[in-house]
């Protein structure tokens, strides 16, 4: 699956990790329980895999690309995109539609 970054603005600032032992906590903790990642989540060898059951993040995070990792003002990191595993994965947002029904509620 193809990294696309999520287009901004983002709240707080990308978090990059400052060494490999806080990028590996960070993975085992965040990672490690999203729905996004079999790999990470179940230790399922990468080839198992589908490329949607591979979260593009993580490798955009070797790159120092994954703008999805974000310090809040308050010192909390964590991933945008983050789903607690066994829940849905939300389908992306098209960018390229507009939103006819924009401030519209329910009847």
């Amino acid at each position: 699956m193809k990294y696309i970054p999520t287009p901004g603005p983002l709240p707080g600032e990308q978090w990059i990790p400052s060494n490999g032992t806080v990028g590996y906590s960070f993975l085992e903790n965040e990672c490690g329980n999203c729905a996004r990642d079999k790999s990470m989540r179940e230790g399922a060898p990468l080839d198992e895999c589908d490329d949607n059951e591979c979260c593009p993040i993580i490798a955009a995070s070797f790159r120092g690309e994954a703008v999805e990792w974000r310090e809040m003002p308050d010192g909390e990191v964590k991933c945008l995109k983050f789903v607690p595993a066994g829940q849905p994965i939300p389908p992306e947002k098209d960018e390229r539609t507009i939103d006819m029904f924009a401030g519209q509620q329910g009847a």
